[in-house]
């Protein structure tokens, strides 16, 4: 968006992936990938040798043996998922595909006047994908595969009116906004989706909660609230805490719910915070983001984060007294500046020096909350 490009965004449906997983085909990738003959060995006797049968009543069917699954629930599902569909990133000719497991995105980004040719390379490379995916045994259902256009409003709306795509025999036609690893990302990229979904199942949450409370006692319900509220509220926080002001009071009024600050109804809210030693919600995302800029440079975060930052020495030799500072990264629109990079090299190069050099992330998040509290509630 900040370089005047639409992202044309797909999100694949696979079918029971963990079910569709074919024993062979797995324990050759296994090979492929150096694995010694008793490491493929052991997994080989891990997986084969299970069989099935169906019961109804009485009468039971005769037994077959199960050629395909990895259990779902075991710790090493996830891992053997992931060198079965290895190759799948490398199917797209023009996209990028990127995988979680079983939860797969492809995506390609355009100019408008592109909209045409950009339309058949989605659609040779979807095409590709299934292809890809029809040989690892695995089936995409095109009726939950979500499709998006991302942009700016003025972008989209010079986009061509027929945009849809054909997979697998059916039509897919680009929605506002769908679940993506359990954010709701929309075609504008403001979450508002998001925040309202959110704002509504953390409200019915606390009102269960409300509903039972008397039969707890005052630290049970705040380990409660904690756990089934404020965890889901802060999900993934740093990826949507860019949203407007108006969707940050909309949560900051979760965090008001009576239950939660254990307030009556003419209380002011910030002594109750204090009293819980909690921030606001506006706060605790800066909290957040500012904890996540502390692993990136410190390598603690997943490297495609902490690549993205390098400081102005490593960019110039002139001793400067900023030259330990974080180089600021160039947007063209307010668009890019709500993005994580620049939000958080601006966050980070505003801290003092003594907490950012403290020795661990322990020790980093006590003295940042420390000193937000008290630059707060002083």
């Amino acid at each position: 968006m900040d370089q005047k490009s639409v992202t044309a965004l797909i999100l694949l449906d696979l079918s029971k992936a963990f079910d569709s997983v074919h024993h062979p085909t797995l324990l050759n990738k296994l090979r492929h990938i150096g694995a010694s003959p008793e490491v493929v060995k052991w997994f080989e006797s891990y997986l084969t040798g299970r069989s099935q049968f169906v019961r109804i009543g009485t009468s039971v069917s005769s037994s077959l043996d199960i050629t395909h699954v990895v259990p779902q629930g075991a710790i090493l599902s996830p891992l053997l998922f992931s060198i079965y569909v290895n190759e799948l990133p490398l199917a797209p000719r023009h996209s990028s595909l990127k995988s979680y497991v079983d939860d797969s995105k492809m995506f390609l980004s355009f100019r408008v006047k592109d909209a045409t040719d950009t339309k058949e390379y989605l659609q040779e490379d979807l095409s590709r994908v299934a292809n890809c995916c029809s040989e690892l045994h695995l089936l995409i259902n095109p009726e939950k595969t979500k499709y998006l256009l991302i942009g700016t409003r003025q972008q989209l709306q010079n986009l061509p009116t027929d945009m849809c795509l054909s997979f697998l025999g059916e039509t897919i036609r680009p929605v506002p906004s769908a679940k993506d690893l359990g954010l709701i990302r929309d075609t504008n990229m403001s979450y508002d989706c998001h925040i309202t979904e959110l704002v509504s199942s953390c409200m019915s949450k606390l009102s269960q909660i409300n509903r039972v409370s008397k039969y707890f006692d005052k630290e049970t319900i705040s380990l409660l609230v904690s756990a089934l509220v404020i965890n889901k509220l802060l999900y993934c926080s740093s990826a949507w805490s860019n949203t407007s002001a108006k969707n940050i009071n909309k949560l900051q009024l979760v965090q008001n719910f009576r239950i939660v600050t254990n307030s009556k109804k003419f209380d002011h809210i910030s002594q109750k915070l204090q009293e819980l030693n909690w921030l606001p919600v506006k706060e605790h995302l800066l909290f957040r983001d500012t904890i996540l800029m502390y692993k990136c440079i410190n390598n603690l975060a997943p490297p495609y984060l902490c690549n993205k930052f390098s400081k102005r020495s490593n960019i110039h030799e002139c001793n400067t007294r900023n030259r330990e500072l974080l180089q600021i990264p160039i947007y063209n629109t307010t668009t890019g500046q709500r993005t994580f990079h620049y939000r958080g090299v601006k966050l980070w190069n505003d801290l003092d020096n003594n907490t950012k050099q403290m020795p661990c992330l322990r020790s980093f998040k006590n003295k940042l909350k420390k000193d937000m509290l008290d630059r707060l509630y002083s």
